[in-house]
């Protein structure tokens, strides 16, 4: 069975929106220093690397991202290429044949600007038309291969055209590595109480691969 990890790797070098802080390992014990054990913690912004949008993102009264449910964030997905300079537009959206698939990841030329060091503000993402399109056609998630769906000047009226209809958005996804099709996708988000978002691991799973026998299946 193959998996695909389309998570970014976080580390103090790991690209970021221009205006988060820059992640922090801050080691509390170390082994080597005659502590016990290894124990650190970690200073970074909710919006990190590979990450979930809740409501309360940009929706006063938006569901924060503890209470928004698990199985939200497992199921098909798909994964549609688009060829675009600066937006995904509504064209692009009414072509893409969703078929019932609630959860829609958007691979485009920003998964290559994902392994650059610093944040590039030329990336693609989505005109106001498409969010409002996409939400229209039913879409429950959506993600994008940039740390944002929406350009810096136009943050809000991008969001609230999701996030006001209850679209989730999964931001920072590196699908470099990801043929177009149908995956099951995995990405679930820490629950952290009240927050306006959160990290998350984000797997998919090509979803025509049948599983295999498990390592302590000796069955013939």
């Amino acid at each position: 069975m193959k998996y695909y990890d389309i998570s970014l790797n976080l580390s103090p070098d790991t690209v970021r929106w221009a205006t988060s802080p820059p992640l922090e390992f801050i080691p509390r014990r170390r082994m080597n220093r005659g502590d016990p054990n290894n124990s650190s913690a970690v200073s970074m912004s909710i919006h990190s690397g590979t990450h979930v949008d809740a409501p309360f993102h940009f929706v006063p009264d938006g569901a924060t991202i503890d209470v928004l449910p698990p199985e939200l964030f497992i199921g098909p997905a798909l994964v549609h290429a688009v060829e675009a300079d600066r937006y995904i537009s509504a064209e692009h959206v009414a072509a893409i044949p969703l078929d019932g698939i609630a959860r829609v990841l958007f691979k485009t030329r920003n998964s290559e600007l994902l392994h650059k060091p610093a944040y590039d503000p030329d990336f693609v993402a989505f005109s106001v038309e498409a969010a409002n399109l996409l939400a229209e056609r039913g879409a429950k998630l959506v993600g994008l291969d940039y740390l944002s769906v929406a350009h810096a000047d136009e943050q809000v009226p991008v969001h609230r055209a999701f996030l006001d209809r209850g679209v989730i958005l999964l931001e920072g996804i590196d699908l470099s590595a990801v043929e177009p099709g149908i995956y099951e996708l995995i990405c679930l988000p820490i629950r952290l109480r009240g927050s306006d978002g959160a990290p998350c691991r984000a797997i998919l799973r090509r979803a025509d691969e049948e599983p295999g026998p498990s390592p302590t299946d000796h069955r013939a």
